[in-house]
């Protein structure tokens, strides 16, 4: 179903189940000192046999960032059934992507719905624009429609909004319904303009929660300042503990589908781990990620998965 509503609360608590106050305390503006440099990652985990690993503890991981072992500080393993929020730039400078990803729509049900799991769908343009064009569903067919629906308008970007929304409503659910695990697919080319929430207020609703923001970052595209977008892109998952996805300049329909492929490997992990990084240096480089996973108690082998890298931008 086509929603033609625009940014406001009463169909968001029909949907979401919340309302959103915006607080005249929070300033745009605000600026905070650098934070530390905290990581998490998604971790699979298989047997002997490459079947999922279910029982594994903290003090079965090791892992390392470019070759230097960490110390965990945090664990989680995961609740079996999937609930993700698809968050869609329509954006002006997003037309030729989206035109793109409208043509491959049924991919998302095949990946993202299976068992139990459930999923919503949100598009943005402005911080007036946020809409939702698919409520939970685990019919792949609505979410078809949901994406096909889609259209690209006028107006000022407002990424941190949409996530900032879509966080705030998903946290309340997960409340409500704690047998299921969160997630954020966020869809759009970086280019943060105009947005009520900063980055700083956004990133800290996912404090002490296991709720990730993944990215399908069209930033190559961007038609203005691409290395801004590029390390929005980059920050935005960093904090939120995600990971971000980034398409080349030039790419085909089955480019998309192979990313899409691989955050769908992610969200279907079992673990999620995370710590201070020993390297507490912002300086843009490409840091990789290890991980090795004990023999079980009668010597068994299972091998640990996790993404290959990831990027710490400057400052």
């Amino acid at each position: 179903m086509k929603l033609t509503r625009i940014f406001s609360a009463l169909c968001l608590i029909c949907f979401f189940s919340v309302s959103f106050a915006f607080s005249q305390d929070k300033g745009k503006d605000k600026k905070s000192k650098q934070k530390a440099v905290v990581v998490k990652a998604n971790v699979a985990v298989l047997d002997k046999d490459g079947k999922f690993a279910n029982d594994i503890k903290l003090e079965n991981f090791k892992v390392f960032e470019d070759g230097v072992e960490q110390k965990l500080t945090y664990f989680a393993q995961k609740e079996p059934i999937l609930n993700l929020v698809l968050v869609f730039d329509n954006t002006g400078s997003m037309r030729k992507n989206l035109d793109k990803i409208i043509k491959i729509s049924s991919v998302f049900g095949d990946l993202f719905l299976s068992d139990k799991n459930e999923v919503a769908v949100v598009r943005f343009v402005s911080s007036d624009t946020i809409e939702i064009t698919q409520e939970w569903t685990s019919s792949k067919k609505n979410v078809k429609e949901g994406i096909d629906n889609m259209y690209v308008e006028g107006g000022q970007s407002a990424i941190l909004d949409a996530v900032y929304l879509s966080a705030e409503s998903v946290l309340a659910r997960e409340k409500e319904i704690k047998s299921k695990r969160y997630a954020i697919l966020l869809i759009s080319d970086g280019e943060e303009r105009d947005s009520y929430y900063n980055f700083e207020q956004t990133t800290a609703l996912f404090n002490g929660t296991d709720l990730q923001v993944f990215l399908l970052s069209f930033a190559e595209t961007a038609p203005k300042d691409k290395k801004d977008a590029r390390i929005f892109s980059h920050l935005l998952t960093l904090e939120t503990g995600g990971t971000v996805y980034l398409m080349p300049k030039k790419f085909t329909q089955t480019d998309i589908i192979d990313n899409l492929k691989k955050i769908a490997g992610e969200l279907r992990s079992q673990y999620i781990v995370g710590y201070i990084s020993t390297n507490q240096n912002r300086d843009g480089s490409t840091r990789k990620l290890t991980v090795q996973i004990t023999d079980g108690e009668k010597g068994e082998k299972r091998q640990g998965i996790i993404r290959e890298s990831f990027v710490v931008p400057k400052e």
